[in-house]
């Protein structure tokens, strides 16, 4: 059975005081792995400090993100500004990650 409505009557809205929209950040991950040693290092490209290293990537991209949202929920509870870089530097012999990271 199909859901019919008038032509006449506007679609409903859901407006913005009606959700609790949960903020969500892009956490850009640079990682290199040493080929002699098999040893992985990683960083967040776009939030400086935070890094990790490894031999799972598993794990490291697991440590990068429990950082990334640690330090980025303390400043938005804060209401400080948040210092993500807009374009960050991916160097050569970097592979790149992309997590999106919920509050």
């Amino acid at each position: 059975m199909a859901l019919t409505m008038p032509e006449n009557q506007p679609l409903p809205q859901i407006s913005i005081n009606d959700c609790s929209p949960v903020p969500v950040f892009n956490c850009h991950i640079a990682l290199r792995k040493d080929a002699t040693t098999g040893q992985m290092t990683a960083r967040v490209a776009n939030f400086e400090g935070i890094e990790a290293t490894g031999t799972s990537e598993r794990d490291i991209l697991r440590s990068l993100a429990k950082q990334f949202k640690d330090a980025v929920q303390k400043l938005h509870d804060a209401d400080q500004k948040i210092p993500l870089v807009d374009t960050p530097k991916i160097h050569p012999g970097e592979s790149e990650r992309f997590l999106p990271i919920h509050l």
